[in-house]
């Protein structure tokens, strides 16, 4: 489903692409917290779009060694308050691209058009989960995706994905 997005020219690849180098290439402060297997560490960004204001969260806990494992992207109001390490964007580095057309401010009605209908629906929030079995360094893996999607108003609200490979 979701496993890359592009973040103005930089594409970010789940469990490829290290929070060091997106740190390097657009800057932000690292947060963190937690210990061992309840560890993690995250980047926050923030930025505009022709709706309004949002806010990236790109996230990596123990087993993504570093990688990001998931991300959050979410519609922020304009009085929200964030510390320093959640910069704002360069509106030229502020546009987010996910797969799939998926977008804040999408019609319910047209993700379930694209996204099928949800394997889980909590109220106002649609979870999408997709596994599947690959071989990798001739090691058979199973890949788990999650896409969970909050409504608001009839429209995409925040967009959370998460992948995990596993053996």
């Amino acid at each position: 489903m979701v496993s890359d997005f592009d973040i103005s020219d930089l594409k970010i690849v789940l469990e490829k692409t290290r929070l060091s180098d997106i740190q390097a290439k657009l800057g932000a402060d690292e947060g963190h917290d937690g210990e061992a297997g309840d560890s993690l560490y995250w980047l926050c960004y923030r930025g505009r779009d022709a709706d309004g204001p949002w806010a990236l969260w790109l996230m990596a806990g123990e087993m993504d060694d570093g990688t990001v494992g998931r991300f959050q992207w979410r519609r922020i109001r304009p009085s929200e308050r964030f510390d320093d390490r959640c910069p704002v964007l360069q509106r030229t580095k502020s546009k987010v691209k996910l797969p799939l057309t998926l977008r804040l401010g999408m019609p319910e009605a047209d993700l379930v058009k694209m996204l099928g209908r949800p394997t889980r629906r909590y109220g106002q929030t649609l979870m999408f989960v997709h596994n599947h079995d690959e071989i990798l360094n001739n090691q058979p893996y199973t890949v788990q995706n999650t896409v969970t999607v909050l409504i608001r108003d009839g429209k995409v609200s925040a967009v959370e994905v998460f992948k995990l490979t596993s053996s």
